[in-house]
């Protein structure tokens, strides 16, 4: 691990889920850094979620960080992605693999876009003052599958299928490779109706990624120990 001086503490507050705190938490895994893992239950977040000071912005994840006792509250999970990358020496320090990393981070982000607003819905998602019906969120997922999901999965298997190493990026795991894992793992997971857990079938080289994830040191380590939903605790590497 490198960079994070050792009077700074770090705290991820997040739901007891993976969701939008998992990828933040295998990097941690990934690249041995310490943090509280704080969670609390939905009720819970809206007693806090108008607290300011805490949660700017309403929302979570956030990273409270304190040095020498000054504290500070970092909101967005890119960026929180990124510095526990760069902590554990997974974001390269090579501008043009920087470069490539951010690429496929940006690339996953579009991907996911239409699918996560079924899941917020569409009210939530400001497309309609209706909700969307459970058919037609299974509708939208299947124009989803059949027109985002070959764009993008086609653009990352060839990718891999021409990598030497075997991850997205240079030659080992960097947050490129972790975050598709944990969002993959979220769609494959069977949760989501209309969406069959054999949807990535066709993709070898992913599925080869997703097994080579789980097989890195620390994050084998995690899944052996903490299991969801996940309580409050002090990772320790």
């Amino acid at each position: 691990m490198a960079g994070l001086d050792s009077n700074t503490k770090l705290a991820l507050l997040y739901f007891p889920i993976g969701g939008r705190a998992e990828a933040i938490r295998l990097t941690a895994a990934a690249g041995k850094i310490p943090f509280t893992n704080k969670v609390f239950t939905f009720p819970e977040f809206m007693d806090i979620k108008n607290d300011i000071e805490m949660l700017p912005l309403g929302q979570v994840p956030v990273l409270q960080m304190e040095t020498d006792g000054k504290k500070s509250v970092i909101t967005q999970s890119s960026a929180i992605l990124r510095y526990f990358g760069k902590l554990g020496g997974l974001y390269p320090s090579d501008e043009v693999d920087a470069l490539q990393v951010d690429s496929f981070l940006a690339l996953l982000e579009d991907l996911l876009k239409p699918l996560v607003m079924t899941v917020g819905g569409a009210v939530r998602s400001l497309v309609s003052e209706t909700e969307w019906t459970g058919e037609e969120k299974i509708e939208i997922r299947k124009r989803w599958m059949e027109s985002s999901l070959p764009k993008f999965l086609g653009l990352v298997e060839k990718t891999l299928k021409g990598s030497e190493s075997g991850w997205l990026v240079g030659e080992s795991v960097t947050i490129a490779d972790i975050s598709w894992y944990t969002d993959l793992k979220w769609i494959s997971g069977g949760i989501l109706d209309g969406i069959p857990s054999t949807v990535f079938d066709d993709y070898p080289n992913i599925k080869a990624l997703m097994e080579r994830v789980e097989a890195v040191d620390g994050i084998e380590k995690w899944m052996g120990k903490y299991s969801k939903p996940y309580s409050t605790f002090e990772y320790e590497p």
